[in-house]
């Protein structure tokens, strides 16, 4: 398996007031001959829950660009449970990524 290249704890603030961290982890891309394409893992996990999928691409930046994209998603089911902050700033430093030119 490859090497975590990136890693991020972010704060999961529950109505309670009770704070859980969340890690954001991408693993380096790698080329799945099987598949004949490159998968960059990516997994969320915390407050009780895991989440691991993978962007996928004709090449490595293509399933880099693609795991990056899909964290912001996966990161909104933490949002029904309390309020998502990074650094005590209310965002998580995970912009939603447009992928069309217009």
């Amino acid at each position: 398996m490859p090497d975590v290249i990136a890693e991020r704890t972010i704060s999961l603030t529950l109505p309670s007031g009770t704070k859980e961290s969340i890690r954001v982890r991408l693993w380096a891309p790698e080329y799945r001959p099987s598949a004949l394409c490159w998968e960059a893992d990516v997994e969320v996990a915390g407050a009780g829950e895991a989440h691991k999928t993978h962007g996928v691409g004709i090449d490595a930046f293509q399933a880099l660009y693609g795991a990056l994209h899909l964290i912001p998603a996966m990161l909104s089911s933490y949002e029904e449970n309390g309020q998502l902050s990074w650094f005590d700033q209310a965002w998580t430093g995970f912009p939603e990524i447009n992928l069309t030119n217009a």
